[in-house]
């Protein structure tokens, strides 16, 4: 196969007057490179845009994110309390990943469970954090882990807040 592209370019082989036409329009254009590489990238299957990373190639039809609030519901920023928001969300999928190895038997009574524990195991964390920083030690108290759940019913998104764990 690659030999009969080679000779269809180097003009060796009679071609259709369209495709000789492509050709020597391939051969004076600049874009060579791009042209061959988004023809091999089409020819592979890749998807948006052109890589293998399913982030960008497709979506689910729901999404969850994660915050902590007081006792009152109001929302507790991470820095507040020494730690980036993505640092908490790494430690509660951590968590939530480890439990779900370990429970069986249905799947969303296993996501339920793992969840619960995982928000109890970041709370402990931020606990032994407590304890090391005395300045959010006070904020702890009442401090709850939430969840809200955005999905796509139809053609609305339907928002689900769940509290999975709440320091004592």
């Amino acid at each position: 196969m690659v030999r009969h592209i080679l000779e269809v370019i180097s003009c060796k082989r009679r071609v259709p007057l369209r495709l000789a036409a492509a050709i020597e329009w391939l051969k004076r254009t600049r874009f060579k490179c791009l042209l061959v590489m988004t023809l091999l990238c089409l020819g592979l299957r890749e998807n948006y845009p052109f890589s293998n990373f399913p982030m960008y190639s497709s979506f689910t039809n729901h999404t969850s994110l994660l915050y902590l609030t007081d006792a009152q519901g109001t929302a507790v920023s991470g820095p507040t309390l020494g730690l980036q928001t993505s640092a908490l969300k790494k430690i509660f999928d951590t968590q939530r990943r480890t439990e779900l190895k370990k429970t069986t038997g249905p799947w969303k009574a296993r996501v339920a469970i793992a969840e619960q524990i995982a928000g109890e195991a970041l709370l402990g964390y931020l606990d032994r954090q407590g304890s090391v920083q005395p300045q959010i030690r006070n904020l702890l108290h009442g401090l709850r882990v939430q969840q809200l759940t955005i999905h796509l019913e139809g053609h609305d998104l339907v928002f689900e807040t769940q509290t999975l764990a709440t320091h004592e």
